[in-house]
């Protein structure tokens, strides 16, 4: 497919393994006018420090640590290139902006009045967001054929936060990716347009099963989005009584991963990631949410 050019705006936390969605949507779709708006991992109108002290008291010590020592690896490692074995792995965004020549903003709050006028004047088809603020209607009413959130777990079974976690934590036995729109300020609530899920290992780590979550959303997010921007898509309407919502995940929640066999962050799971030797767990991801049911 991907024939008809599409205008395009993705809207990105600052992660290193977010940057499979936009290098290989890019790479799939390079007639499209892409644009990138980077949103830092803050909470609207606040800074890092503010944003530390409202969320790490409600995770389990144990969880905040882990969190921590995976995402300083993360970053020496961004700043050692001779480590990475395949490139743009962890890139950042800005760099991946300027290497392709997209369009590129930053901002601390997303419905701000200059990252609103910045959406606006890349006139998009679609906005496709993967970041933490909710998205209010000022923002909603710019794409011509709406937003696009990846949400890395599957719904209905995981909606909320850290469903790459709960999905090991719960012992759902597979994991993977949704795509939904976003329809009003609700979270996690709009119609479903593909999911795709994969085997959960044993002994999984909650870093690789984010990054193979990752990358598998960048698989099916090309043809999602030009689906999308030609009307052939409009969503299928969830089971509300279906599953639930997770958030930050306690004390409990930890013993329940640890007790499952997984672990937060390993450094088997980074070589993995590092090295592309589980990437087949991706290939297999079998698309559960077929397009006839999501077509007008």
């Amino acid at each position: 497919m991907h024939n008809a050019d599409v205008r395009v705006v993705f809207v990105l936390n600052e992660y290193a393994l977010h940057n499979h969605v936009l290098t290989d949507f890019v790479r799939a779709r390079p007639n499209d006018h892409v644009a990138v708006v980077k949103v830092p991992l803050v909470l609207k109108g606040r800074d890092r420090l503010d944003t530390a002290q409202r969320v790490l008291p409600k995770l389990s010590r144990r969880f905040a640590f882990s969190k921590a020592l995976e995402f300083a690896v993360l970053l020496a490692l961004v700043f050692v290139p001779k480590l990475l074995s395949r490139g743009a792995v962890f890139l950042r965004l800005r760099k991946i902006a300027r290497r392709h020549g997209l369009p590129f903003h930053k901002t601390d709050n997303i419905m701000a009045p200059e990252s609103l006028e910045f959406l606006r004047a890349q006139d998009p088809d679609i906005v496709i967001t993967l970041f933490h603020q909710i998205i209010k209607q000022p923002l909603l009413d710019i794409p011509r054929a709406g937003v696009i959130n990846i949400h890395p777990g599957l719904i209905p079974d995981f909606r909320g936060m850290q469903p790459y976690f709960w999905e090991l934590s719960e012992g759902h036995g597979r994991a993977g990716p949704t795509l939904h729109l976003i329809e009003d300020e609700g979270i996690d609530t709009g119609g479903l347009l593909t999911r795709a899920s994969y085997s959960v290992e044993p002994g999984m780590s909650v870093q690789l099963n984010y990054y193979l979550t990752m990358l598998v959303a960048a698989r099916v997010l090309p043809e999602c989005a030009e689906r999308v921007a030609n009307g052939e898509w409009t969503g299928a309407a969830q089971d509300t009584g279906a599953g639930a919502y997770y958030r930050w995940p306690d004390s409990k929640a930890f013993d329940n991963l640890m007790a499952r066999g997984h672990r937060l962050f390993s450094w088997r799971g980074l070589w993995s990631i590092l090295s592309g030797n589980r990437d087949r767990i991706a290939d297999d991801a079998v698309t559960d949410l077929s397009a006839d049911r999501v077509s007008p």
